[in-house]
């Protein structure tokens, strides 16, 4: 089946750890924990960590655990963080994305407005389409198999039409499952279960992309 959709993680993906982003929203994420539950920053830390193991988001491990917050405040406060001084075009990037065919789309456990803020920032929002982030999921981020068929049914297709490029090897597994194609990005990533090529930086995943799209998958073979 033709590929229709490159999909793209945002957070730690397009832009990638050494900006302080995701660190300023984990900071907000246990800020927020700790007032809503009344722990101590230490407790919030340590929750929010077994969360994110147990359940691949703390927002999901909230919703188990304590339904009786509210997951829309919770979402909107930890995604105030001003993006202006953290990150900036990437003109490498750019040109990767804007030589991409297929419909590109942003596939992300945040929220629109976050993702929006993000692609404007880096100067890169024109090379994507829809934008599938958490609530758009009901909820449901991922690795949970309900965000993925949510996500293939706002998207209309088989997940054979898609590519998932992420930073996280179980959120590939999962989009593995449902026939995706799959693009790590890690640095020292490795090929595994659920993981069909692996890179260190975004910009490296021209190559595969276009040849998984074109339809050339054995010439890229030599990354597995």
């Amino acid at each position: 089946m033709p590929i229709q959709y490159i999909l793209f993680d945002l957070d730690d993906t397009l832009y990638d750890y050494g900006s302080g982003l995701f660190k300023e929203v984990g900071a907000r994420i246990e800020a927020w924990v700790c007032q809503k539950l009344a722990l101590t920053p230490e407790e919030a830390k340590a929750l929010r960590r077994e969360y994110f193991e147990a359940y691949g988001t703390t927002m999901m491990g909230l919703r188990h655990h304590h339904p009786e917050l509210d997951i829309d405040d919770y979402l909107d406060y930890v995604h105030e963080v001003d993006v202006s001084g953290r990150l900036t075009p990437r003109p490498d990037l750019d040109t990767m994305l804007a030589a991409l065919p297929a419909t590109k789309g942003i596939f992300t456990n945040g929220i629109a407005s976050w993702a929006d803020r993000i692609l404007r920032q880096m100067g890169i929002r024109q090379y994507f389409g829809p934008i599938i982030d958490v609530r758009a999921t009901d909820y449901r981020g991922k690795p949970w198999p309900e965000a993925y068929q949510r996500a293939l049914d706002l998207l209309g297709c088989d997940g054979a039409a898609c590519v998932l490029v992420d930073d996280q090897p179980r959120n590939l597994e999962q989009a593995a499952a449902f026939g995706m194609r799959t693009v790590l990005v890690r640095p020292g990533g490795q090929v595994g279960p659920g993981v069909d090529f692996a890179v260190d930086a975004i910009e490296e995943t021209g190559t595969v992309l276009r040849e998984l799209v074109n339809g050339n998958q054995k010439s890229v073979m030599g990354n597995e």
